[in-house]
């Protein structure tokens, strides 16, 4: 999708992203996006009856259109439209998306937008009790627990059934495997990016570059957050780079065997060369919301606003599920085919490392179809340059809007720029990608 008429982001703000079950683990997802909603209002100047609409991505909501009981709770208007949208880990993408479309068929001009996870609390919950009388209400289940489930009945983690949907596609992890396996990724090129993903985050924490973006939280012990928790917590794996390669790997430990991986997967393996994908190499765990937002260009300077950078067209593509990382490269050169853009004019690609093995798939895809060398450019810090997913942590819903503030951070950092492309995938194949230009107006 081109945009006719190029729409401006204003005010990026986001929480810090912690590790699921810690600093934030108190917060539904639904309250972080409230707070960062209010932090955009008060922070923009936005009056509440200037909003014509929120609109939030989250992957796997905690209330019931949490876009509606944030705007509750903030206060706007009774008659203010609020919508949630579910597309997994391109929440954050579909919602901006979303948010541009009403503009663009003129549903309103200017849209709060927020991406939103809390997997803390993502619930352990029991599944099928309502079908077998014995545990069809809660005291009779709870007489069952933990040892005397009918067959059938079954507790559930919905964070680990949401990682993989149990009939159409793999965990997220094995996609990842896979990738590794069919394009020969050695573990020592996957485990470069996850370094160097953890590198360039500290050293951007360190160096104030994420603190206009970073609404700072306390926890519940009254310690402040003001930078990524998982940042902060890898600080020794920059120091002692050794440990990238003693890390757990997920497919070649004590409960499983690669020779096994490769017998239970073999329909979608080509070839393989040995396990890569490791607990380091693999984004963490994390709560967290991320929000902007997004107006007419016209809208903006009648309101005061600083306009960070405008939206200039996206993507969104499919592919195999248990593909799913590689939907990345799809889904960007499908959005510069739309919008006639090169690769080559691209300033700077911020690329979603669910897995660094996803993120390198995509990468060398496009070097395959277009002759961009990916690894040049990520060598010259054109690519992630202040650090990735893996290391500032992955919240669903929040990851895609916290690309977009990545992608604001570099034009506003090289005063060259003009243009960055930002992509993600998600669970069940669908990824999406953004074209996000400098405003020159």
């Amino acid at each position: 999708m081109k945009l006719d008429k190029k729409l401006a982001i204003c005010t990026p703000r986001r929480t810090p992203f912690a590790q699921i079950a810690k600093a934030l683990g108190p917060y539904p997802g639904h309250h972080l996006g409230r707070i960062v909603a209010e932090d955009i209002i008060a922070k923009s100047g936005v009056k509440k009856d200037q909003i014509d609409g929120i609109v939030v991505g989250e992957g796997f909501s905690n209330a019931p259109n949490s876009a509606r009981v944030i705007a509750n709770l903030i206060g706007l208007r009774d008659e203010v439209p609020s919508i949630t949208v579910s597309n997994n880990c391109v929440s954050g993408i579909e919602a901006l998306s979303e948010a541009a479309r009403r503009i663009v068929l003129g549903e309103g001009e200017l849209f709060l937008v927020i991406g939103e996870e809390s997997q803390t609390s993502m619930p352990f919950v029991v599944k099928n009790a309502r079908l077998n009388k014995k545990a069809g209400s809660l005291d009779k289940l709870k007489k069952l627990l933990p040892d005397n489930l009918p067959e059938g009945v079954e507790l559930r983690d919905t964070l680990e059934d949401g990682l993989g949907d149990g009939e159409t596609s793999y965990g997220m992890q094995v996609t990842a495997e896979i990738l590794a396996q069919n394009y020969e990724l050695s573990r020592e090129i996957t485990d470069k990016l996850a370094f160097e993903s953890f590198k360039r985050a500290l050293e951007a924490s360190k160096a104030g570059k994420y603190a206009p973006f970073i609404i700072p939280m306390k926890d519940e012990d009254g310690t402040e957050l003001t930078i990524d928790e998982a940042v902060g917590l890898r600080e020794g794996l920059v120091e002692n780079p050794s440990r990238m390669g003693r890390a757990m790997l997920l497919f070649e430990n004590p409960q499983m065997k690669f020779d096994e991986f490769k017998t239970k997967y073999s329909k979608y393996l080509k070839k393989s060369h040995g396990p890569t994908v490791s607990i380091f190499n693999a984004s963490p765990r994390s709560d967290g919301a991320a929000g902007v937002i997004l107006t007419t260009v016209e809208k903006a300077k009648a309101l005061g606003l600083k306009i960070e950078a405008v939206l200039s067209g996206w993507k969104m593509k499919g592919v195999d599920p248990n593909l799913m990382g590689i939907g990345q490269a799809y889904a960007t050169e499908g959005l510069l085919e739309d919008t006639g853009v090169k690769i080559e004019d691209v300033d700077y690609v911020e690329i979603h490392e669910a897995f660094a093995a996803t993120a390198v798939a995509a990468l060398v895809q496009i070097e395959k179809d277009t002759g961009w060398k990916w690894e040049q450019k990520f060598d010259e810090k054109k690519i992630n340059p202040n650090g990735g997913s893996i290391a500032i942590g992955h919240p669903f819903g929040a990851t895609g809007i916290r690309l977009v503030s990545n992608a604001i951070m570099d034009l506003q950092e090289d005063p060259k720029a003009k243009k960055v492309v930002l992509t993600a995938c998600a669970h069940g194949g669908i990824a999406g990608a953004m074209l996000i230009e400098r405003f020159e107006g």
